[in-house]
């Protein structure tokens, strides 16, 4: 029988248990990370195939590495002038700049404690959106704690939008009526990339339709990206669609 293991970390005033099983069922390692006895991350990994022995090894490491990256928020929360919190590059899939990443951490650390950069670290990793990195962030914490928690995180990244969408805005009216922006090789790749998410091989005609069109008509990249959203089946996949490119 694959083994259990169970593992309390004491932190602040702060219990945090560590509980990790294999089931059968499902062919995966569940990892449940409690904070004072509250649910607040679970996190899986599929070892469909292994052997008993392979299981046992896989079920250590996987509990291992959730372990050490816990022990590295605590030695975080003990020592923060030493220890910076991780940011993700800005060549990941998505974005969060290193000041709205140090607010966020302050908002969830009542919510998560020592967990905290770890539990962001995994929201940032597994979006694509904004929309889709809140429900990733707040998925695991019962009802009334996930509600108070994106209380406090969707102001902060309502406003960090719309001081970007400032900021293009001003950008957009230095360049003058008269400059129309160019579109680069380059960056016609990129948008391929996003835009292949959505429409898969049909993502180049896309494209090519969006651009006869704001040719017509457009002078800037935004309103390229509002033509190319307009495309989208769904409302909340346009919206997607809008920030992906505008990260661009």
């Amino acid at each position: 029988m694959a083994k259990s293991i169970n593992q309390d970390i004491q932190a602040g005033g702060s219990v945090y248990h560590i509980q990790t099983e294999y089931y059968k069922s499902s062919g995966k390692i569940v990892t449940n990370i409690f904070k004072d006895g509250l649910s607040v991350k679970r996190l899986e990994k599929d070892v469909s195939g292994l052997s008993e022995e392979e299981l046992d090894r896989e079920i250590e490491n996987f509990h291992r590495l959730v372990l050490e990256k816990l022990r590295a928020g605590k030695r975080k929360q003990e020592a923060p002038a030493e220890v910076a919190p991780s940011v993700p590059t800005e060549d990941a899939n998505f974005f969060v700049p290193r000041e709205l990443y140090e607010r966020l951490l302050v908002e969830i650390s009542p919510f998560f404690g020592i967990a905290s950069s770890f539990i962001l670290d995994e929201a940032i990793e597994s979006s694509k959106s904004f929309s889709a990195f809140l429900e990733n962030l707040s998925a695991d914490l019962p009802d009334e704690q996930r509600k108070l928690l994106l209380l406090k995180v969707r102001p902060l990244i309502e406003k960090y939008l719309s001081n970007l969408e400032e900021e293009k805005k001003e950008r957009t009216e230095e360049i003058g009526e008269e400059e129309k922006f160019v579109l680069t090789d380059e960056l016609k790749d990129k948008i391929l990339t996003v835009l292949s998410d959505y429409f898969g091989i049909m993502a180049s005609a896309v494209l090519d339709e969006a651009i006869e069109e704001w040719e017509t008509s457009g002078k800037t990249y935004e309103e390229l990206v509002e033509v190319i959203s307009s495309h989208a089946d769904t409302q909340e996949e346009a919206e997607e669609i809008k920030t992906r490119l505008m990260f661009l």
